[in-house]
């Protein structure tokens, strides 16, 4: 498949650039990338700092509403292999969209649909390569210091393209095997956790996610699933 890149010194954001492509241009397919974002977000419109050397992707295509969930985990599943291709250790997923390493982010995600026409997915990652920030609520890392040979962006682009081109658009997909091979490698699984939604605490047992996607909570002899929130 061909997917035009579009590649940029300096943006505010590559998600909001595709979402103009699409809208704009009527490009139905395609890739962002961004030396720097000055504008970068995550989840819950959290900024997501955005210094040069690190890698801002964004990636965007159609795709079938029912698909939605499972290119969620598919997409950190593939992501996770990339980086363990460079010889990353200790990798593991955090519910519902990072990815950390030795218990640290290296990597976000943000996924975005739009209507126009037709549904579009748009997926940002953000990977942290030449540094990290610092922040207060969670501890960061990045490939360069994880990894003895140093990597490059360009390379890093490549893998992600071919990974989505092989094995995420257009794809059929069970959920079920995404589930299972995701929960092998879910950040903090059985382990006593606070999980936020909708300013409320909970406390309990993190025991991964089922198979349609919500994370399950075990506390006080009983099983709750959220398929919104943050663990904290």
């Amino acid at each position: 498949m061909s997917l035009p890149i579009f590649n940029f010194d300096k943006i505010e954001s590559t998600n909001d650039f595709a979402r103009k492509l699409i809208t704009d241009h009527k490009i139905l397919k395609g890739i962002v990338t961004a030396d720097e974002q000055t504008k970068g977000r995550g989840r819950f419109g959290n900024t997501w700092k955005s210094p040069k050397g690190n890698l801002y992707f964004s990636i965007f295509f159609p795709i079938l509403r029912s698909s939605l969930k499972k290119v969620q985990f598919l997409v950190q599943l593939q992501v996770g292999k990339i980086l363990k291709s460079y010889g990353v250790r200790n990798i593991s997923l955090k519910w519902p969209n990072d990815i950390y390493v030795k218990d640290k982010k290296i990597c976000g995600i943000l996924q975005e649909s739009i209507i126009f026409n037709k549904f579009f997915l748009i997926i940002g990652i953000g990977i942290n390569i030449k540094s990290s920030p610092k922040i207060k609520k969670y501890p960061t890392t990045y490939l360069n210091k994880e990894v003895k040979e140093k990597i490059g962006i360009s390379d890093l682009i490549e893998k992600l393209k071919k990974a989505f081109d092989t094995n995420i658009i257009d794809k059929k997909y069970s959920f079920k095997k995404i589930v299972s091979e995701w929960n092998k490698h879910t950040f903090k699984k059985n382990k006593f956790i606070n999980f936020k939604i909708n300013n409320k605490i909970y406390k309990g047992i993190y025991k991964g996610i089922n198979n349609n996607g919500a994370l399950i909570l075990e506390h006080n002899n009983r099983k709750d699933y959220f398929t919104q929130g943050s663990l904290v």
